[in-house]
């Protein structure tokens, strides 16, 4: 019941001084819609990176080379080269936590068709690092295990690389020289958005069977081997696996990562989340310090309070009113002024979110048609209870000076303020 009775007052209070009370208000509003809108933006920056990256690394996937190992293993001198064969990617088949596997020769060779040239990447794949790499039809196909087994001669080009050679003439069945030899076009790239790439990107690759590609070079060695984990969430224990499986293969520790040189997903996508989750902490600063300063204005109307009704506060005290019941007062109206501005600018940052929707951010670089790689302002439950965190530590130290003030008063000195 008392707890009822200080919260009416507090009420009645702030009803009395609202124009006072809704200006503060408006300063605690702009301050969330600072922090929210802040962190909407870093968590759609995150994601449009996630997305382009992916695109490039799908989960789980692990891009292994050769090396040059680091210690003397069984008699075997450091510092001697590992280079990766047709084999070992046999020997990764048989292993249980590895979904997919595939060779992958690297040549940037000339292409022709017609009258039209271009060089591009060139890439001698199996069909499964199609799956692993994302790489969709857009019209026809990806290679596949009998263009493997035959030897033959078809491509996969990327969307950039049929669009300079074949402009508006439908890519599929026509024949491109590469390196002077026939290809049959056998599928196109579909628009992909790609962030990052160890070769070029896929958009200007070409891609065919990696037995054509090993006979056309005579290639002895795989420039390096693509494989997924079947648990991307064991990244880790496959790689292990992996290592110990070539490692017995070439006679080196399996400890010695220089020997095995691989990049995987996970190394990836922590680069990525370090990236934005320094963004991230940069910005909710800025929106801290933002609604920080709304924060002050509250203070600075609840120091006011606190002058304006001295006397008030001595009449309560000397009727028997606790230091308590005067802090409990003075604390509610401070922090109901907060909450109310909060929610203002809560309701007012879901209105922007939804009326800004996407920023322009590098989906015009790299041709991204649907957009995934802009920034989509996202609004989440992390973004609110944030949000609504900082606002409460914010209430309620701004209200918490002047109501301890208010509650210290003396009763005798307060009635005689003037």
């Amino acid at each position: 019941m008392l707890f009822k009775e200080v919260f009416l007052q507090a009420a009645a209070a702030i009803w009395e001084h609202r124009f006072r009370a809704g200006l503060t208000m408006l300063g605690i509003a702009w301050g969330i819609v600072t922090v929210v809108i802040l962190m909407a933006y870093g968590q759609g920056f995150r994601m449009a990176l996630v997305v382009g990256f992916r695109n490039a690394v799908s989960d789980g996937t692990a891009r292994l080379r050769g090396g040059q190992t680091s210690s003397q293993v069984g008699g075997e001198r450091a510092g001697r080269r590992i280079l990766l064969k047709e084999e070992d990617v046999e020997a990764l088949r048989q292993l249980g936590t590895v979904k997919y596997v595939s060779p992958e020769y690297l040549e940037s060779l000339p292409l022709v068709y017609g009258t039209r040239s271009t060089t591009a990447g060139v890439r001698g794949v199996a069909p499964e690092y199609g799956l692993m790499r994302s790489e969709t039809a857009g019209d026809g196909r990806f290679i596949n295990a009998e263009d493997c087994e035959k030897h033959r001669r078809v491509a996969f080009v990327g969307s950039d690389v049929a669009k300079k050679l074949f402009s508006n003439i439908p890519p599929v069945g026509q024949t491109i020289r590469i390196a002077g030899l026939s290809f049959e076009v056998v599928g196109v790239l579909a628009q992909k958005a790609q962030l990052s790439s160890y070769f070029y990107p896929d958009s200007m690759s070409v891609f065919i069977p990696h037995t054509t590609m090993k006979s056309m070079f005579a290639q002895e060695y795989c420039d390096y081997v693509v494989y997924q984990a079947v648990q991307p969430s064991a990244q880790d224990v496959t790689l292990r696996q992996v290592r110990e499986v070539l490692a017995a293969r070439h006679r080196f520790d399996a400890r010695d990562e220089r020997a095995i040189g691989a990049d995987t997903s996970a190394e990836i996508m922590s680069v990525v989340d370090g990236m934005a989750g320094g963004l991230m902490v940069v910005l909710v600063f800025i929106g801290s310090l933002t609604l920080m300063i709304g924060g002050v204005g509250v203070m600075n109307i609840m120091m006011v309070s606190v002058q304006e009704r001295t006397r008030e506060i001595g009449v309560r005290k000397a009727l028997g009113a606790r230091r308590r019941h005067i802090l409990m007062q003075f604390l509610l109206e401070g922090i109901a002024i907060t909450f109310a501005g909060g929610l203002v600018g809560i309701v007012l940052s879901f209105a922007i979110v939804k009326a800004v929707g996407v920023l322009p951010f590098i989906a015009g670089l790299i041709g991204d048609p649907s957009r995934s790689t802009d920034i989509h302002l996202l609004m989440s439950a992390p973004i609110l209870v944030t949000a609504t965190t900082i606002l409460s530590l914010t209430g309620l130290v701004s209200g918490l000076w002047p109501a301890f003030r208010a509650s210290r008063l003396d009763p005798i000195e307060a009635l005689r303020y003037e």
